[in-house]
């Protein structure tokens, strides 16, 4: 009889050490505070260094993708449920149509706001541009030049937090470590960070609220350089309040220059030419910011660009 309680004990114990295992696997995903959606066990069960090194320790797991997972690219749920607008997509990807629409407005221009239209351009573009997918998300900075040397003459950096543009070209081994040209830029949110090559050009870029820019180089997708806007093909026709702005974060993610510094670009910097772009707002830049020359309403000059080089400038004159 003895025996028979002391098996039946054993028995019991094991059942619910085994019942409170199961639980645990089974336990729910985690809303964390940037609204993630975090499964400690299904992240340490889907990769077995991770079981291995911190078991199910949360915390540890937690730190460890913020730090690693994101960039290795290590899924952290297999839930399909939503918190507040974070959806988890098929491929268990965390992405917030709601937070992305309202950060990317360029986006939303192009592919429209819908939850398929916006995650094909995160899947596709977003994600290598350095766009968040979700409030707090961490994505990989460009802060440090990893472009050392390549074909093209130059290598042309942009700190959209500062709003410089520093352009380097070559030293006597062949790397880009020279600083030559500084601008002052106007950049945007949906500024993308990343490295990317030069593209095509165009002398007179339309815009969709029908304003135009000059000299126009392209970064990645529907991200250039240009000039400030004008409300017409012609050098005249300034939109002046839109130049006094040079040095800010407004635009919708291109990249504003001076006519001038456009033509430059748009002159020297062929088509290949790696652009990085990072986010410093501590530092503009090795040869700092340049100042802009403030445009007067009410002066008879300000439809034109006071560095355009067109020889009707009346700021030249």
């Amino acid at each position: 009889m003895k025996n028979l309680l002391k098996h039946l004990g054993v028995f019991l114990l094991t059942f619910c050490v085994l019942i409170g295992l199961r639980l645990n696997v089974e336990a729910s995903p985690l809303n964390m505070p940037d609204g993630t959606i975090f499964d400690p066990i299904y992240y340490a069960d889907s990769y077995g260094d991770l079981k291995e090194a911190f078991g199910y320790n949360e915390k540890l797991l937690w730190s460890h993708y913020l730090t690693y997972g994101i960039k290795e690219g290590r899924v952290c749920t297999g839930s399909t449920e939503a918190v507040g607008t974070v959806t988890v997509m098929r491929d268990k990807t965390l992405f917030d149509p709601t937070f992305y629409a309202n950060n990317n407005p360029d986006v939303v221009a192009v592919f429209g706001n819908s939850l398929n239209g916006l995650y094909n351009h995160y899947k596709r573009y977003g994600k290598k541009e350095g766009r968040q997918a979700f409030e707090g998300q961490v994505v990989a900075s460009a802060s440090t030049s990893t472009v050392k040397t390549g074909n093209a003459t130059y290598l042309v950096r942009i700190n959209k937090a500062a709003c410089t543009v520093t352009v380097y070209s070559k030293d006597e081994i062949g790397n880009y470590t020279v600083p030559c040209r500084a601008m002052v830029c106007s950049s945007g949110n949906a500024t993308p960070l990343g490295t990317y090559k030069m593209g095509g050009s165009a002398r007179w870029l339309l815009f969709d609220e029908g304003t135009v820019g000059q000299y126009a180089r392209r970064i990645t997708g529907h991200i250039w350089f240009h000039s400030v806007m004008y409300s017409k093909r012609s050098p005249d026709t300034l939109l002046w309040g839109e130049y006094n702005k040079l040095g800010t974060v407004c635009s919708h993610g291109c990249i504003r220059l001076t006519a001038e510094d456009a033509k430059w670009i748009y002159d020297y910097c062929e088509a290949g030419t790696y652009i990085e772009i990072y986010s410093d707002a501590d530092n503009p830049g090795p040869l700092g910011k340049p100042e802009v020359q403030y445009i007067d309403g009410n002066d008879p000059r300000c439809g034109w660009d006071p560095t355009d080089p067109d020889p009707g400038n009346p700021w030249k004159q």
